[in-house]
């Protein structure tokens, strides 16, 4: 796969969408349907911008349309001068059932192979087969990933979801800023807050910051997004870069061999007995 390659984009139609949203009217349908004038201008501005990209990414019924997937997600490390210190593959294997999202995990460490597992109401982990307790990182760590693995992998698609909370602002420099907080109780960490940066020509975003849950301003991670790849009508991310404050590579994350409605057995997200 060519990580450096893009998806044709659609130029021109975002600035005018945006300002027309904001100024009351309703966007092209692709979101869930809202009442624009229920809504405050900067959540409208949001949605319109939102709602761009994801009728460029192949519609909201792109999402709706897939109830498995298999997807390798890699991260990567970076060392100081921007060579790749470490590689990290993990095999994710994702379902919707009756509407809840489940996940299972393969993650091939230097102890063996862990297994994380989440059905939307338990979770558990195994290292070589064994189940492990709680109070183990890779257990206790389970439904984070899990819920992780799904939100980046569904992006734009997600940011519809019951509980999100979308508001946007032009910056001075131009384009604008859509931040993304979330309501009490969404996810495990819902403090959590997340920016999307988008220029006045295009509907994808070309940045992504966020600061974790109880951390300041010191600690925004920056991303910076490299090439979209398509499956079918879904598309999805390749590449998403860290870097620091002087720019310089810290860690990636790559989204590879991508494989949409597999057939997956009850079986792999069944709790083992021991």
């Amino acid at each position: 796969m060519n990580h450096n390659a893009r998806l044709p984009r659609r130029l021109g139609p975002v600035l005018a969408l945006a300002l027309v949203a904001a100024a009351g009217c309703a966007g092209d349908g692709s979101s869930p349907p809202t009442a624009t004038a229920d809504l405050d201008p900067d959540q409208v501005l949001a949605d319109s911008l939102i709602d761009a990209w994801v009728d460029a990414a192949g519609g909201m019924a792109a999402w709706e349309n897939i109830e498995s997937a298999r997807y390798t997600i890699t991260t990567v490390w970076y060392d100081s001068v921007g060579e790749i210190r470490r590689m990290r593959p993990r095999r994710v294997e994702y379902r919707k059932v009756d509407g809840v999202e489940q996940t299972r995990i393969e993650r091939p460490e230097a102890e063996g192979l862990y297994v994380q597992t989440f059905t939307g109401s338990e979770m558990w982990a195994t290292l070589n087969e064994r189940l492990l307790e709680p109070g183990v990182r890779a257990w206790d760590e389970s439904e984070y990933v899990g819920r992780d693995v799904v939100y980046w992998f569904g992006l734009p698609y997600k940011l519809f979801d019951p509980g999100v909370n979308r508001h946007a602002g032009p910056r001075e420099e131009g384009g604008y800023e859509v931040r993304i907080t979330f309501g009490d109780g969404v996810g495990l960490q819902s403090g959590d807050r997340y920016f999307y940066y988008f220029l006045d020509d295009d509907p994808y975003p070309e940045q992504v910051h966020y600061i974790s849950q109880g951390r300041g301003e010191e600690s925004r991670a920056r991303m910076y997004w490299d090439g979209y790849e398509q499956v079918g009508d879904f598309t999805y991310v390749i590449s998403r870069l860290y870097r620091d404050t002087e720019m310089n590579p810290t860690r990636e994350l790559r989204h590879d061999d991508v494989e949409l409605n597999p057939v997956l057995s009850d079986s792999i997200f069944r709790r083992p007995s021991s």
